[in-house]
């Protein structure tokens, strides 16, 4: 699901520099930076429901979570800039994603949550929380 997600974000957020995979946000504010305006789609949770079958297969609904983390980079002492970069980008992505259904059988992307942290050195991120729905079945 995650290189869906990149592939939706490439193609209706052209604002991004670019759309990454990464599996942890800690890793990517303390390596190099990245450029300004490049987004990162990282696998964050999954829940699985019990198994609705009782008898014959194996048929579980996955609400699954995951996080898509916009990076800034722009030397301002207040980051008023960096705000009104984020504002925009924000738009953009929730504009992409909001309501998208990733497969025929998963639930509308739906937003959870968001929370913006300076990072140091002009660097800022904002990380949104997004959350849809996949099958898990077995044989």
């Amino acid at each position: 699901m995650i290189l869906e997600v990149i592939e939706r974000l490439k193609a209706e957020v052209p604002d991004l520099i670019d759309v990454l995979p990464a599996e942890e946000i800690d890793a990517i504010a303390k390596a190099t930076a990245p450029k300004s305006a490049t987004a990162f789609v990282l696998p964050y949770r999954e829940k699985a429901e019990p198994n609705s079958r009782a008898t014959g297969g194996h048929l579980q609904y996955v609400a699954v979570q995951f996080l898509v983390a916009i990076f800034i980079r722009r030397y301002d002492a207040r980051g008023g800039e960096r705000v009104i970069e984020f504002d925009d980008l924000k738009l953009a992505i929730e504009t992409a994603l909001a309501g998208w259904e990733p497969s025929d059988d998963a639930d509308p992307v739906e937003l959870v949550g968001a929370q913006a942290a300076p990072l140091g050195n002009g660097r800022s991120v904002y990380v949104q929380t997004w959350q849809t729905s996949r099958y898990l079945s077995g044989a």
